[in-house]
């Protein structure tokens, strides 16, 4: 066996530091949450320091010789994530951070220059993996434009109508609904450049809308839609994203059903005080906030996953049902269903 073989078992069977460190990393979260260092309340806040998992991982592997960038990645991933939850999560947009994915092709660059080099070369390969988040943190703060140009899109509000239904689908991308538009509008906005594919039709007394981003959904193509729907018409309203933002505010509008669904990302949805069942928000991976009216009686089924769910005080658990005080499943004005695999769910009231 040469010297050079022997040098490549070693670093195959370099032990796991996984374990050790991930104690340490939960002695030091309890450590700090003993002596006030960490904010909030019992598990609800160690709860949401799961990212740490993924630090503690990226550690590891830059201990065990697998690479340099992607540790690093793995690492700043979990910061970003912690940054998420207990930061200023209004200031972070996940599109943004879309359109920063060629830094995946840098970091799988630098790994195959640098690694299995002398000591000297792997510190450059740190020192350029570093300057390359830092680089991403500073893009993200300074809010980098997802795009420059956008087009005006408006639709006339048929007379004979007197209830609307809509379907927004994007692929990738940040879409934004507001409820402000002239009176003779049934939506208004502006989305950014692209193909897509909108179609307007009136069956029997309904507004029947679609608007679909039929570009396929591939990077750096992400979308941009700020859109103003009428709140003079009932609305049955179902809501499509692949990775992204949803930022859908409702005050004032008669919502009859609602079904917002978002694979990663996140998702912001002021309801109205409109009396419905049929509201539904579902999401793979990500945060999800929900603001609701104190005013009315709501009933919320959590089918949470391994996602943590915060509710204000008021809510108590009914039945199976989180609820306001005196409501029930049977007599709540307002009946929500949020499913989420992975992340946090958020409840607020509205102001």
């Amino acid at each position: 066996m040469t010297e050079d073989q022997g040098k490549s078992i070693r670093r195959s069977h370099r032990r796991s530091y996984f374990g050790p460190i991930l104690l340490i990393a939960i002695g030091l979260v309890f450590l700090a949450k003993n002596i006030g260092l960490i904010p909030g309340e019992g598990w609800d806040t160690i709860w949401r320091l799961w990212p740490i998992l993924l630090v503690v991982a990226g550690v590891d592997d830059l201990f065990r010789g697998e690479g340099i960038a992607w540790p690093l990645l793995m690492i700043g991933a979990g910061i970003f994530l912690l940054y998420n939850y207990f930061g200023p999560q209004n200031q972070i947009s996940w599109t943004q951070l879309l359109t920063l994915w060629p830094i995946l092709l840098i970091a799988l660059g630098i790994d195959v220059l640098f690694r299995g080099h002398s000591s000297w070369m792997t510190v450059v390969g740190v020192v350029l993996a570093v300057l390359l988040l830092g680089g991403a943190v500073l893009l993200t703060g300074g809010r980098v434009e997802v795009a420059a140009r956008y087009d005006r899109i408006s639709e006339a509000l048929p007379l004979e109508a007197d209830s609307m239904n809509m379907d927004l689908s994007l692929d990738v991308g940040e879409l934004l609904i507001g409820t402000d538009t002239a009176d003779d509008l049934l939506l208004s906005g502006a989305i950014t450049p692209g193909d897509i594919q909108d179609d307007l039709e009136l069956s029997g007394k309904q507004a029947q809308y679609e608007l679909k981003n039929i570009r396929p959904a591939f990077f750096p193509y992400t979308a941009r839609w700020e859109i103003d729907l009428t709140p003079n018409l009932p609305a049955e309203l179902m809501i499509n994203n692949g990775v992204g933002e949803l930022v859908l505010e409702f005050a004032g509008m008669e919502l009859d059903s609602l079904v917002a669904n978002q694979g990663v990302g996140r998702m912001v949805v002021n309801l109205p005080g409109s009396s419905t069942d049929a509201i539904l928000i579902k999401q793979g991976v990500g945060a999800i906030l929900v603001q609701v009216p104190p005013q009315v009686r709501i009933a919320v089924d959590a089918n949470s996953g391994l996602s943590r769910v915060d509710f204000p005080s008021g809510f108590e658990l009914e039945d199976g049902y989180y609820v306001t005080a005196g409501g029930t499943r049977s007599n709540a004005d307002l009946v929500i269903t949020v499913e989420q695999g992975i992340g946090l769910i958020d409840f607020e009231f509205s102001r």
